[in-house]
């Protein structure tokens, strides 16, 4: 067992004296972080995501043009800063900071959505197989049907219609001729928008968590924090009871390379009226990023009590800096790529941001503006408790 590959969780026992150094580490940054990490960007970097449409296995396909794009437009390969749209051959869009080849600190964002694959029409109508969690009891959805299209090398909308669930049942009901086939993927609509008060809606289950990671990525980079920042393009796949019917672009990136010393696990959790309300719970949309304990019911990760407290005292304190993060009562946290890392290392730490319908459950999805830019900062502060716990020198 190398340096590298042995976890915080096996090595770490953190006390405040720790958690105050780590926070003037982050005072230190603190202009870099607020000068970039704006609530205009955040909004160009979700607009473009969710407006992509991402379907498990081909998210990487979809989605890392448009964000090689975003970050070319802000200068950010200028940095140390490296982009592979398949790394290692995974199906992992990743981006890295720091000069070292195996990286201590990950932070995991799934880069795909929900989709539909096709059974036969009958009468204009296909019945669907959910390669996802399908949450959508009873009521009717916008979307469209994919295909990927060789003479083009990329994907290209072969109908439109809607997502019906009857009882559960998912069904496609194009709204022109019937022209699907093996092979199509269904996936929802949902267009991006903003309110008055910065409430959002549109597609943010994961283009949230990647705002966030994408955001970030600059700032870890020019503070010389060493980072694997991973989007793994399989999170989502087919509803069943274990563990590893999820999250498997995740589990094909841990066995690929070293594992981290920690992990970061980004995610849209549910608000308050979702199951997740308390007196220390995550509260409605707009009061911060979330910390979560474990995952569904401890059947995902759960974080050692030593790392818990280090990151509870040291998350729960940047508020001061631009980053509002609050504890969750952990009534139900969703399980994501998690239960793929907790299989190498327990050294994980739950970080996401509040939202509601992630799956189109009642109506559309929804988050907020000030979550996605505290979240996206607290991220960039992880770096610093991550360096100081390891006791990386300046």
């Amino acid at each position: 067992m190398n340096g590298w590959s042995r976890s915080l969780r096996q090595t770490m026992r953190p006390t405040m004296r720790q958690i105050g150094a780590a926070l003037e580490r982050c005072n230190r940054i603190r202009p870099e972080v607020e000068a970039h990490v704006t609530p205009d960007r955040m909004r160009r970097y979700l607009r473009a995501l969710s407006e992509t449409p991402a379907p498990s296995g081909a998210a990487a396909i979809m989605r890392a043009p448009v964000l090689r794009e975003l970050l070319k437009e802000d200068g950010a390969f200028a940095s140390a800063l490296g982009m592979e749209d398949d790394f290692r051959g995974t199906g992992t869009v990743t981006l890295s900071t720091g000069k070292r080849a195996h990286k201590p600190l990950w932070y995991v964002a799934h880069l795909d959505t929900i989709s539909y694959l096709v059974h036969p029409g009958v009468e204009g109508r296909h019945a669907l197989v959910p390669y996802c969690y399908h949450l959508t009891e009873t009521g009717r959805r916008d979307a469209k049907a994919m295909r990927y299209d060789l003479d083009r090398a990329g994907f290209v909308t072969v109908a439109e219609g809607e997502l019906v669930s009857e009882a559960g049942q998912p069904y496609f009901e194009a709204a022109g001729a019937d022209t699907l086939r093996p092979g199509d993927r269904v996936v929802p609509v949902v267009h991006f928008h903003e309110d008055r008060s910065g409430h959002l809606t549109g597609h943010f289950d994961n283009a949230g968590g990647v705002a966030a990671l994408a955001v970030a990525a600059p700032v870890l980079a020019a503070t010389g924090a060493e980072c694997l920042l991973a989007l793994p393009d399989e999170e989502e796949g087919p509803a069943a009871t274990g563990n590893q019917s999820m999250s498997r672009g995740t589990a094909r990136l841990v066995a690929a390379t070293a594992a981290p010393q920690l992990a970061v696990v980004v995610d849209m959790q549910q608000t308050a009226a979702e199951g997740n309300s308390g007196p220390d719970g995550a509260g409605e949309p707009g009061q911060g990023a979330v910390l979560s304990e474990f995952s569904s019911l401890a059947r995902g990760a759960v974080t050692p009590p030593h790392l818990y407290a280090a990151a509870r005292a040291f998350l729960t304190s940047l508020s001061g800096f631009g980053a509002e993060v609050r504890e969750s009562a952990n009534l139900y946290t969703s399980r994501s790529d998690d239960v793929s890392l907790m299989m190498r290392d327990a050294a994980i730490v739950l970080l996401g941001f509040p939202g509601g319908n992630r799956h189109l459950d009642r109506a559309l999805p929804s988050a907020h503006l000030d979550d996605l830019v505290s979240l996206s900062r607290a991220l960039v502060y992880m770096s610093a408790l991550a360096a100081e716990v390891r006791g990386d020198a300046e």
